[in-house]
């Protein structure tokens, strides 16, 4: 690759730098310089996915947002006076790293918040067409980086949901999607804990409250659980947030994991907690591959929104520009 989409990091995958190859792009199209990368050691690298002063757009380009609503929502959400104490969202991340999933996800949903804003009956065909396996009469909300205030009774776990769309059913009933965005990360492998009186790892506790109350683990993996001998990752811990919150609140509740095609362990990491749920709770979590749901979009959306969701598919998925780098 020429110098000037930046240098390879050694510990990619192939999947991973082609994600970084096109980012590096991107960010060569919007006519912005690489901002210099010192890893621990101190060595000074280009990695062609980071940028410098995203927060400060330029004429009719908002950097690392492909509209002017994502961008501005993104300011607003990092706010001081509006950021909530429990929020996660990393303003350097959002603003700064081109291949993090996370602003990826305001550039797809903020679109389709904005639709729902300006009109909410086509908003709610674009996404039932998108997401035509679920109970949507009515779109009610769509918002990104949520996570319930009451999140520390409802399992103690402040991961956020990259994306949440709120809706009622046809009997009015109401439910909520819940949505994990990835690019080129993978679902985390940290397992959360709690530490005893004399620091020892231990099972968290609200954790296990959730397990119990919620029985959506096979017996003998509860079990596991609740004894402490299996820990609960990511896909684990944003699952049972999803489920506590709509048990609270007494509305359905479904959760999707929505990454590219290539990527190499989406299916793996679903794979493993469906297999391990009640059959009764299985249906409520799907993985949906990124391409599908945005093309699904492309072919409904009005004229006026279109070509939002075009680049987006330009920017994130379109492999075949690598080609000719």
């Amino acid at each position: 690759m020429e110098k000037k989409y930046g240098e390879e990091y050694k510990g990619d995958s192939r999947f991973v730098a082609d994600c970084r190859k096109l980012q590096s792009i991107y960010r060569v199209e919007i006519g912005e310089e690489i901002r210099p990368y010192t890893d621990r050691y101190g060595n000074v690298h280009y990695y062609g996915n980071y940028i410098s002063n995203g927060e400060i757009p330029k004429e009719n380009c908002w950097k690392n947002f492909l509209t002017e609503d994502a961008f501005k929502y993104a300011q607003m959400r990092t706010n001081p006076e509006n950021k909530k104490t429990y929020e996660t969202i990393e303003k350097d991340r959002l603003f700064n790293n081109l291949l993090s999933s996370q602003p990826m996800a305001f550039n797809l949903f903020c679109p389709l918040r904005q639709m729902r804003e300006e009109s909410p009956e086509v908003a709610t065909q674009v996404i039932k067409a998108a997401l035509p396996d679920y109970p949507i009469h009515r779109v009610t909300d769509v918002d990104l980086e949520f996570i319930p205030e009451k999140y520390t009774e409802l399992t103690g776990d402040k991961s956020a949901m990259d994306a949440i769309i709120k809706f009622v059913d046809s009997d009015g009933r109401g439910g909520f999607i819940a949505i994990e965005t990835k690019y080129s990360e993978n679902l985390g492998t940290n397992v959360a804990y709690d530490r005893d009186e004399n620091g020892q790892k231990i099972p968290r506790v609200k954790t296990i409250e959730a397990v119990k109350k919620l029985r959506c683990f096979k017996p003998d993996i509860e079990k596991l659980i609740v004894e402490g001998k299996k820990g609960l990752t990511q896909i684990y811990r944003n699952f049972l947030l999803s489920e506590m919150y709509g048990f609270d609140e007494e509305i359905q509740s479904y959760s999707i994991i929505l990454a590219p095609n290539k990527h190499p362990s989406k299916d793996k990491e679903f794979n493993t907690l469906h297999n391990e749920l009640c059959e009764e709770y299985q249906h409520k979590i799907k993985r949906i591959d990124l391409e599908d749901f945005v093309n699904k979009i492309i072919s409904v959306c009005p004229e006026e929104y279109k070509s939002v969701f075009e680049r987006f598919h330009d920017r994130y998925l379109n492999w075949d520009k690598l080609k000719n780098y």
